[in-house]
């Protein structure tokens, strides 16, 4: 089976990140996978509206914002999804009756845009010093009519799936998925060969994400220390 792209099937596409790219966010992140580009932005924690604080804990906010027109309603479903994730991993009991607000902001969508949106969220909230229980990565993968499943499927490629399933991983816990999203036409072992799969892709998209992390850390040392 030949990719659009010339991929092998388990093959991520480039990866890039930069962190720290909006200056009115406490925090931010753009993460690319080839030409799927998101930017994660982190304003707070600030003081909640009294109707919408929690006394024990701080307030998740989640908006996705489309490249082109108005949210609809799988964006609106996008930003229930990413809430979701994060809302178990963001240590919110440091900072009770406040809010944290995080804005995802699609800039350009060529498939995976959902794993995409996952990984520059998570980057965004270390960006900001957002205390986590741990960094959480995400990839997808499509099953094609062929029967064979690819990593980090383009657009092209999910338009012609059976099915595409998307997982998101706590890194370093033994419990399973933080995330899923499974849709279209599968069996069960197609199913765990695409968990599998992206459990795989996961763990190198954390080392990219780690050694992103470490090159801002060691640039701003060295501007501190000059």
């Amino acid at each position: 089976m030949s990719r659009p792209d010339r991929r092998e099937a388990s093959q991520l596409r480039a990866l890039n990140c930069s962190l720290g790219q909006l200056n009115r966010a406490d925090g931010s992140a753009q993460f690319s996978a080839g030409n799927t580009s998101v930017v994660s932005g982190i304003y707070g924690p600030v003081e909640a509206k009294v109707y919408e604080e929690k006394l024990d804990r701080a307030v998740v906010e989640v908006k996705f914002r489309p490249d082109i027109g108005a949210p609809t309603t799988k964006d609106k479903w996008m930003e229930s999804a990413i809430r979701n994730t994060f809302e178990r991993e963001i240590l919110a009991h440091l900072h009770p009756r406040t809010l944290v607000q995080i804005v995802v902001q699609l800039r350009e969508g060529d498939g995976s845009v959902d794993s995409a949106a996952i990984n520059a969220t998570s980057l965004a909230l270390v960006d900001a010093g957002i205390p986590l229980k741990c960094m959480v990565t995400a990839a997808t993968c499509a099953v094609l009519s062929d029967d064979t499943t690819v990593v980090d499927p383009t657009q092209e490629e999910i338009d012609a799936a059976r099915s595409t399933h998307t997982f998101a991983f706590a890194s370093g816990s033994p419990t399973g998925p933080l995330y899923v999203d499974s849709r279209g036409e599968f069996t069960m072992d197609e199913y765990n060969h695409c968990y599998d799969l992206c459990a795989l892709a996961t763990e190198r998209v954390l080392a990219f994400m780690r050694t992103a992390i470490e090159g801002k850390v060691t640039k701003e040392a060295k501007i501190s220390a000059a």
